[in-house]
């Protein structure tokens, strides 16, 4: 997740729309991308034989500037070293080679000192990656139900994470880039979320004895919440925006309970994310 960035209630659609649409063509807010997605399969299956039903398709209908990728993105390098080329996700005409055969060519340099880090800095406010395993692709081009699957999935980790990230910290996520790696048994195998410059990752980078990463996450947001307040408190913030926060806050805490309720964002989540039970993540909330 991030430490300093959050999407507001109103960019995460949290209070709907008040327009009113033709039944056939109402998606609720609970259900908004998986509903969709079922709706583009039976229309493909049952209108038109012509459209093909794919992950990208389905992504790019709610997330036109997404960056897909195909590739095999598993290496843990992406969680321990602060000098892997992460900006390189957001570009349209990456070389997989560039990232898929990527190793370290030295020591781990510092997070400060790091050039991929601040490189970060001109990967454009609000991107959207995603990195399929080739063998997932060619499943998903075979059949759209899986495609429409694993989209679900995506989408369901981009909006559980922006969620989480507005209920603790509401109104900053302006500069907020998102990318998601799914492996080759279809689970997301790595999961990176952006701030300028700043930089955290989703899961616990190895094995080895030292602090539980969600331990650190909770600290590492402690620390930064504590910051941000006291720069409220400087620059006296209006007490009209404190009850906007508030109010995103909330609604930002009541969706996120609702996608938990009966196990509907575990099933669209899989049973682990970057190696860790699904559970323990949810259950960090």
């Amino acid at each position: 997740m991030i430490d300093l960035t959050f999407q507001t209630a109103y960019q995460l659609g949290l209070y709907g729309n008040s327009a009113r649409q033709p039944a056939a063509n109402l998606v609720t807010a609970e259900d908004d991308f998986a509903a969709a997605a079922e709706l583009k399969c039976q229309e493909a299956a049952g209108v038109t034989k012509t459209e093909k039903v794919t992950a990208e398709g389905l992504l790019r209908e709610k997330y036109p500037n997404l960056v897909y990728h195909v590739f095999d993105a598993s290496s843990g390098y992406w969680r321990n070293r602060n000098d892997y080329p992460h900006y390189l996700l957001y570009q349209q005409d990456l070389d997989p080679a560039q990232i898929e055969n990527w190793k370290p060519s030295g020591p781990d340099p510092a997070y400060a000192e790091s050039r991929e880090i601040r490189a970060l800095g001109s990967v454009p406010p609000g991107s959207r990656a995603a990195v399929i395993h080739p063998k997932v692709q060619e499943r998903m081009e075979r059949d759209p139900a899986y495609a429409k699957e694993i989209a679900a999935r995506i989408d369901a980790w981009f909006t559980f994470d922006l969620l989480r990230n507005e209920a603790l910290m509401p109104g900053r996520s302006w500069e907020l880039s998102q990318c998601v790696a799914i492996g080759e048994d279809g689970t997301i195998v790595n999961a990176v979320t952006s701030s300028q410059p700043r930089i955290t990752y989703s899961g616990d980078p190895s094995g080895e004895e030292k602090e539980d990463f969600w331990d650190l996450r909770a600290r590492r947001n402690a620390h930064y919440t504590k910051i941000w307040r006291k720069k409220q408190i400087a620059h006296g913030m209006e007490i009209s925006r404190q009850f906007t926060a508030e109010a995103s806050a909330q609604a930002a805490r009541a969706k996120l309970a609702r996608m938990i309720e009966g196990g509907k964002l575990k099933k669209l989540l899989g049973d682990t994310i970057t190696g860790v039970p699904t559970d323990s993540i949810l259950a960090d909330i």
